[in-house]
């Protein structure tokens, strides 16, 4: 990701790790790494050589002014005869050049003003057009094919519309154990790729999203919360105290609001600011 943002080789720049990621409840990520990426210095060209471009280039300029300057001069009785003999058309050209000015001027900052609203919504009627979520599921695919033949495997893929807003696509495949990576998190990782592509390529302009399921990890996770969200309210309704949670991503989240509607007298709040977001489960009436 750093690699992409600073738009260099991994040759260019210089990696520092400032932390390592820690793990928590259901091995999920509690503290994310944190790395410091840097491209690396270029070597300063020398003084002398400074000196010398300077040197040649100011001469260059010097002997290019000298030069416009005999040429001005030697035009100059021309230019001054003409302007005499065209004296009228001047004044006639003069006389139109104020309004023209003013317009000219008026127009250019009618042009900032328009530019600076219009932009977004041109470049999405041109280059962003809605794209719906099967045409979405489709890139996707096109990506994960792509991505698993880098890993030496072949896939195929499993849709199903979890609602009218989202499509889950299941990964399956022979050996997806590099794809899944440990505690999940190559397979967290593609599903955050297959986002990251789908936006820039549709920007605003989606309809719904996507999520990717390697190996069917992201729903055998999702069954585990739910149960763990079964005995997190009975534990809630029986001590009459709220339970706040260790930080997920956002799909848990939802995955724990969602099966926590379905039990009688708790309910649930989130808290704190990404990747430090929880959700809180407390006592029906005291979600406010």
């Amino acid at each position: 990701m750093a690699l992409e943002a600073l738009g260099v080789h991994e040759d260019d720049a210089e990696f520092e790790v400032l932390a390592e990621a820690k793990l928590g409840l259901f091995n999920r990520v509690k503290e994310k790494a944190r790395v410091r990426v840097r491209v690396k210095p270029a070597t300063p060209r020398a003084k002398d050589d400074r000196r010398r471009r300077r040197s040649r280039s100011g001469s260059k300029d010097s002997h290019e002014s000298s030069n416009r300057g005999e040429k001005s001069s030697n035009n100059g009785g021309r230019n001054q005869r003409k302007s005499s003999d065209s004296r009228p058309q001047t004044d006639h050209k003069s006389d139109e050049s104020a309004p023209k000015k003013k317009s000219g001027g008026q127009q250019g900052r009618n042009r900032k003003k328009d530019d600076g609203r219009d932009a977004a919504p041109n470049s999405k009627d041109e280059n962003m057009e809605t794209m719906t979520l099967v045409e979405q599921a489709d890139v996707a695919e096109a990506f994960v094919t792509g991505l698993a033949a880098e890993f030496g495997q072949t896939v195929t893929f499993e849709r199903r519309d979890v609602d009218e807003n989202e499509i889950r696509i299941t990964v399956n495949g022979d050996i997806l154990g590099r794809m899944i990576g440990r505690h999940g998190a190559t397979a967290n990782a593609i599903d955050e790729l297959v986002r990251t592509v789908l936006q820039r390529q549709a920007g605003g302009g989606r309809d719904g999203r996507v999520r990717i399921d390697i190996g069917g990890v992201a729903s055998r996770r999702e069954d585990a919360l739910r149960a763990f969200c079964v005995k997190i309210a009975a534990q809630v309704r029986e001590s009459g105290k709220e339970v706040a949670l260790e930080p997920m991503r956002g799909s848990d989240r939802k995955v724990v609001h969602d099966a926590m509607t379905s039990e009688d007298g708790v309910g649930t709040i989130s808290e704190g600011e990404d990747p430090n977001r929880r959700v809180v489960v407390v006592t029906a009436g005291n979600d406010d």
